[in-house]
């Protein structure tokens, strides 16, 4: 595979530089693997024990499968239209490369890896908002949510950091690292590859030799 990319930099080596010159401040920016599972593991189990009697198991196993698909969708279109925006210059340049930016360049450290909590917190605390606030939702939907984002976090990192033997783990490393080292246009479904079939920027199928955009067609 071609190491080409579409993207203005190229990858690097190694620990990326701190976003911020406050240490504290970029640790909270960048968060730790285990910061994910602290903050929400407990999070997703809480939303389960409060919808106990209020419906039957069926009826709150499936509004946690909603959650779960809601996140999926969260997703694709966050990683498409609000990572994938790149302002050319000023803050919302700087901000692209804080919030992702800074991943396509370093894509081997393990602290971007992580989506930064100033988009999962929102993200996850929205939906459990709509779960026990004005969208009259069990919170189960919030518990499936919360438990789509973590999935979607550890399994990045694992696209990352592991070597996966599993066939299912090995397809979806190969379709990640295709959209960070082939096209960085197409593929944004990481734990969820499917959306990407549904909305036409599947990555999976070998690119077409007539295709110039840049970084397609090199294999």
């Amino acid at each position: 595979m071609s190491a080409q990319l579409t993207s203005k930099g190229a990858a690097r080596r190694g620990n990326s530089p701190a976003a911020f010159r406050s240490r504290l401040l970029d640790h909270l920016v960048h968060v730790h693997p285990a910061t994910a599972v602290v903050v929400f593991a407990p999070a997703a189990v809480a939303g389960v024990w409060l919808s106990l009697g209020d419906a039957g198991g069926w009826e709150l196993g499936g509004w946690g499968l909603v959650g779960y698909l809601a996140w999926t969708l969260s997703e694709y279109w966050g990683h498409r239209v609000v990572l994938h925006f790149e302002p050319e210059k000023g803050f919302g340049a700087r901000l692209h490369w804080i919030l992702h930016g800074v991943h396509h360049d370093y894509p081997q450290d393990s602290r971007r890896s992580i989506l930064s909590p100033l988009l999962s917190v929102p993200m996850v605390g929205g939906a459990a908002y709509l779960a026990s606030g004005p969208g009259g939702l069990p919170l189960t939907f919030g518990a499936g949510y919360a438990v789509g984002y973590l999935s979607y976090d550890l399994f990045h990192l694992y696209l990352h950091q592991g070597r996966p033997r599993n066939r299912l783990l090995r397809r979806l490393r190969e379709l990640h690292m295709r959209h960070h080292f082939r096209d960085d246009t197409r593929g944004f479904g990481i734990s969820a590859p499917y959306w990407d079939e549904v909305f036409g920027t599947s990555i999976a199928r070998p690119p077409r030799p007539n295709d110039t955009r840049p970084g397609v067609g090199t294999t």
